[in-house]
């Protein structure tokens, strides 16, 4: 048996889920929705502190591996795992400081892959990563094409400042 707990939710806002569910013809219970909105949430908010949970960011300090790609960094901080399954084998390594290690050898990306197959791979699309306080592993190439930019990325761009319109 389920048990509850009342949440305060503002009328409004209860109101607008209820017909937005209604406009898009889902005949979904608003609660279970209210519900599944906020595992979404938690699945989400480890790897989007910047705009879910702006008061627990890494500190500046916290090292971390920076795997670049043209104009793209994804971030693995201390503690994200790496892994690579291979001929029906997982392959795990772990991001310490700002090195991947595998073996007890630091290895980029694009080396791990290789050193576990033999030959050489797209590391973008054969490792997945774990980071620290998520609950699942995510393809690298999955998160490089939902665009996600690690600190050092994001701080270049707003010192930049914004492009005129004329840009």
């Amino acid at each position: 048996m389920n048990s509850y707990v009342n949440i305060p939710i503002e009328t409004k806002t209860f109101l607008e889920l209820v017909d937005f569910l209604r406009e898009v013809g889902s005949d979904r219970d608003p609660v279970e929705t209210v519900s599944l909105a906020i595992a979404y949430w938690m699945d989400n908010a480890s790897w989007k502190q910047d705009d879910l949970l702006p008061e627990t960011i890494v500190p500046e300090e916290t090292p971390s591996f920076l795997w670049k790609n043209k104009n793209f960094t994804l971030e693995l901080p201390e503690g994200t795992q790496v892994r690579m399954q291979y001929k029906g084998v997982e392959h795990y390594a772990k991001v310490v400081g700002s090195d991947i290690i595998y073996e007890g050898e630091n290895y980029t990306p694009s080396q791990l892959a290789r050193k576990i197959s033999g030959h050489p791979r797209n590391a973008w699309r054969d490792l997945f990563v774990k980071r620290p306080r998520e609950s699942r592993w995510s393809l690298a190439d999955d998160l490089r094409s939902q665009g996600l930019l690690s600190r050092d990325a994001l701080n270049t761009l707003f010192k930049r400042g914004k492009p005129d319109d004329n840009d």
